[in-house]
């Protein structure tokens, strides 16, 4: 779309590239609108962005996704308050510098957006809106049923649970799920969104590692947008929690990580990955591929070898 006549010329790179990217396909029309949504200083300039398409001859898919765009503005007026509220606290260009208490700054970030609103701290792609935000974890969880991750027999650790969502959708697909969270705000959040599940335990951690737990404990180790505020975080912790999770694995499970970064650079991810997977004795087999319908976030897998069976005792 972008020449001479590109309709979306004048507009702030933050406004244009996300409608180009509505109009390609490339991004679901309700991130679409939440990053309008996060960059407009007044919700009524995203109808204004929505004008500039008004003329356009395009493909009725495209034409479509942009209905669904408006569409979801409309039924959401609160939306913009509620995202720029929440990103407001939580600011990823005010995390603290290189040395200072990284963790301790994002405790805290999460504990006031806990009270703001903990589905929208969540995922602010969700818009406010809970059935949308049931949506969205619905895919996660069929995805995570395509890639077998899920048996009745398999243990999960929830990392960064936030407000219990995931962990609530998990619980009756599996054994157990154990979350956990820098925030004491979002983990009461998801105590009272788990409530009465028996196979679900919940609990603040430091952030630091994984030591509360013993070694080859866990199926699988879920990491649903939390990586990237270990990444902000600073030095060492993203990779230190890849070793973590290695360990607590079991031979034969695996660490997922949707999201590693906010970096906007999935070739650096996976190469930072791949690293921390050598190092640990992880494969890295999935290296930051969309599998979402309603949601941008990148897949990484890392595999821990299972344990050689034994031969028998007449082979030789």
């Amino acid at each position: 779309m972008a020449g001479p006549l590109d309709p979306l010329a004048d507009l702030p790179p933050p406004f244009a590239e996300p409608l180009r990217a509505l109009v390609a396909g490339t991004l679901p029309p309700n991130v679409v609108l939440m990053r309008l949504l996060s960059e407009a200083d007044r919700p009524d300039l995203v109808d204004r962005a929505f004008v500039a398409l008004a003329g356009e001859r395009l493909a009725a898919e495209a034409r479509a996704r942009i209905a669904e765009a408006e569409r979801l503005h409309r039924a959401h007026p609160d939306a913009w308050r509620t995202i720029r509220s929440v990103l407001a606290e939580a600011r990823h260009d005010a995390a603290p510098a290189a040395g200072a208490d990284g963790i301790g700054y994002w405790t805290a970030v999460f504990d006031r957006v806990a009270l703001l609103s903990p589905g929208a701290g969540a995922a602010l792609y969700a818009l406010g809106d809970d059935a949308l935000l049931d949506r969205l974890t619905g895919e996660i969880v069929a995805a995570l049923g395509r890639w077998s991750l899920l048996r009745t027999e398999t243990e999960v650790l929830d990392l960064g649970c936030g407000p219990g969502r995931i962990a609530k959708a998990l619980a009756a697909h599996v054994r157990s799920v154990t979350g956990i969270d820098v925030s004491g705000q979002m983990i009461a959040a998801a105590r009272r969104a788990c409530a009465g599940l028996e196979n679900v335990a919940l609990a603040v951690t430091e952030g630091r590692d994984l030591g509360a737990f013993p070694g080859e404990r866990f199926d699988l180790v879920l990491a649903v947008d939390s990586f990237p505020y270990l990444v902000l975080a600073g030095g060492d912790l993203a990779a230190r929690h890849v070793a973590e999770a290695a360990r607590v694995l079991r031979p034969g499970g695996t660490l997922l990580i949707v999201n590693h970064s906010y970096r906007n650079d999935p070739a650096l991810d996976a190469e930072d990955l791949a690293r921390a997977a050598v190092s640990c004795g992880l494969d890295l087999v999935r290296r930051g591929t969309c599998d979402f319908a309603l949601w941008d976030g990148l897949t990484f897998r890392l595999d821990k070898p299972a344990r050689p069976e034994r031969s028998g005792a007449g082979d030789r």
